[in-house]
This record gives structure tokens, C-alpha cells and sequence, in this order.
């Protein structure tokens, strides 16, 4: 099915979690703005070249179900990962070391359905910048299914990705969210 909706609409982000298939229509420009500032900041502090790289949807295979998958906005991974597809272009979840959704109008899925699936596979770090409700979430130690460390960046405040590559990313929730 999920093939087939590709097919049908193109330029449209299709999703299998938990069974479910959802479909999203392209981004606007505000997203794509978040995912740019993110990025560069993510270049410049070295992590695309060396041991990792930096990539927008980047399919992950997820443990939830027999064929979920998901198309993170933006992801970390470990260098030389090429060989490491499960199925569909989907890559294992052990090579991500972060992954980002910036919020649109799937809101449920990035921050109920979302969470659920990525700590499940093991992803070390989700951060979510949420764009109606002007925050960051950022998401560590998943464990069980869930993240057990949640926490909150409001406007006027930055912070840190948490990541244990080596690499300091500083980001400015005005800044990304604008």
C-alpha cells in the first residue's frame, strides 16, 4: 500500500507506524527553513564528514510492526551506513544517532506515535521543534518503548543537542523556529 501511495502522490511523505499508514503533503517553506538552520548548524560543528553524516528523510526501519517505517526531516548517522538497508531503502535503526521532526499537520504522530516507535528502535536522540507551540522537545534514554528523559526549550533559550559523538551543536529555539 504504502508503495502505491507513493506512486499516487508524488512529492508527499509516506509513513508506516504501528501498522498505520499515513500520508503528508509536501512541507511549506517554514519547515524546510527549520531544517536548513539545523543543518548548517550541524555542518559546521563537523558531523556531516568524519564518523558521521547528516541527512533530511532518511527512511528508518522500526520495530513496531512487520512493515513500519518512518521518514525522519532530518537525521544523524554513522559514516559509511550505505550497506546497512534493511529493506525498501530503509536503513537499520542502530545507525541513527539522532533523529528531528519539525511539526506539521501530522502533530500527533510526531509527538505521541512518534516518540513510542523511535525509542523502541533504540534511537539515542528525537528532537522535535514544534512550530505551533514555539517549543523544542528534546528526547534521551529510551528505554521500554520511552524516552525517559524529556525536556522543554521555550522561547529565548538555547541548548545543546545531547549527542555523544564528539561534536557540539548549539541551537536557538527563536532562531529555528524564527
Amino acid at each position: 500500500m504504502a508503495e502505491a501511495l507513493f506512486e499516487r502522490f508524488p512529492g508527499h511523505q509516506v509513513e508506516v507506524l504501528g501498522g498505520e499508514v499515513s500520508v503528508e503533503p509536501a512541507s511549506v517553506m517554514a519547515h524546510g527553513r527549520v531544517l536548513r538552520r539545523v543543518m548548517r548548524a550541524c555542518c559546521e560543528a563537523g558531523l556531516d564528514g568524519g564518523n558521521t553524516e547528516v541527512f533530511q528523510r532518511l527512511a528508518i526501519w522500526l520495530p513496531t510492526g512487520p512493515d513500519d517505517f518512518a521518514m525522519p526531516d532530518l537525521s544523524i548517522v554513522d559514516a559509511a551506513s550505505d550497506d546497512h538497508v534493511v529493506t525498501y531503502n530503509c536503513y537499520d535503526p542502530k545507525i541513527f544517532r539522532l533523529v528531528l521532526e519539525v511539526t506539521s499537520a501530522a502533530l500527533c504522530s510526531d509527538l505521541a506515535r512518534k516518540p513510542a516507535a523511535y525509542a523502541m528502535a533504540g534511537v539515542p536522540v528525537y528532537v522535535i521543534v514544534d512550530r505551533i507551540e514555539r517549543r523544542v522537545l528534546v528526547l534521551t534514554e529510551p528505554r521500554g518503548g520511552e524516552y525517559r528523559e524529556r525536556v522543554v526549550h521555550g522561547p529565548g533559550e538555547s541548548f545543546t543537542l545531547p549527542l555523544s559523538i564528539g561534536a557540539s551543536v548549539v541551537l536557538g529555539v527563536d532562531d529555528l523556529i524564527g
